[in-house]
């Protein structure tokens, strides 16, 4: 089974998430951005890394775009090549910040309200690929 984190400050969008997800994939939850780093970084000093992550971008504390950059540029200090890391799909009502969010290292956009084939249709995508690779 997958292991995914959910990034949302909203409670019912976790939920929701995780309920979409439950056949698929065990998952953590990060209501704010510095939740979600520290998971994050719990997870690569584990070596328990996520397979994917859901982010939301309007998040108290640290907003997602910034989250998505911190950790694009923790992997490049690692050593992982751009499109190894772990996957990140946002998950977000602005709809005009994709492009950012994509020139920063998203893998995938996905608007609100959550369609629930759109979103497995897109994990099953990212998981294909990177079985295949």
């Amino acid at each position: 089974m997958h292991k995914i984190l959910i990034v949302d400050d909203n409670f019912e969008n976790r939920m929701l998430l995780a309920e979409i997800l439950r056949e698929i994939a065990i998952c953590d939850f990060a209501a704010t951005g510095k939740e979600a780093i520290e998971a994050y970084n719990l997870s690569t000093q584990r070596q328990s890394a996520y397979n994917l992550i859901l982010l939301d971008i309007e998040l108290p504390e640290v907003n997602g775009l910034e989250i998505l950059h911190r950790i694009r540029q923790s992997e490049k200090a690692a050593g992982v090549a751009l499109g190894d890391g772990v996957p990140i799909i946002i998950v977000t009502a602005y709809e005009k910040r994709f492009v950012e969010a994509f020139n920063k290292g998203c893998d995938d956009y996905l608007l609100k309200p959550i369609d629930t084939d759109v979103l497995l249709n897109k994990i099953a995508v990212i998981f294909e690929k990177r079985d295949s690779d």
